[in-house]
């Protein structure tokens, strides 16, 4: 039996077709998440071990713990760097609670409230990368 050519292309290859376009348009940055690094410093001084996160107004939020020289790169889950496009707030703290094994009671502030718990901090994290989103906090 033969099939007409318009039949064939009607079952087989717009279905092909449309399944490609779909696999292609996953492949570009439609996850809306943009790469961010930057420096945080205390009173001019690079902070390290601190605690870096990213709250978007909508999604998941962003973390990432500086070096030694104060830099730090974002991740939005274990297998994803990055930020949410948008608006964020963020906070710094060096507070962290350690895991098991750590101090019994987590280490002292040294960062004043405005950076953390009552965070007055906000950048717009736009599409691309952000490898400047720096932060110099003020001790006082």
């Amino acid at each position: 039996m033969k099939y007409a050519p318009a039949l064939l292309q009607r079952f087989f290859i717009l279905p092909l077709a449309a399944l490609a376009l779909m696999t292609l348009a996953g492949c570009g940055s439609g996850s809306g998440l943009a790469s961010v690094s930057g420096t945080v410093t205390l009173d001019g001084s690079p902070l390290p071990d601190a605690l870096v996160s990213f709250y978007p107004e909508e999604g998941r939020f962003s973390s990432g713990t500086t070096d030694s020289s104060g830099h730090y790169v974002l991740d939005y889950t274990a297998d994803e760097q990055g930020a949410v496009v948008g608006k964020h707030t963020v906070k710094i703290t060096v507070a962290t609670v350690q895991g098991e094994g750590g101090p019994a009671r987590p280490p002292k502030e040294k960062i004043p409230p405005r950076y953390n718990e009552k965070s007055d901090l906000t950048v717009e994290v736009k599409p691309g990368a952000n490898d400047d989103m720096n932060f110099d906090l003020q001790s006082k």
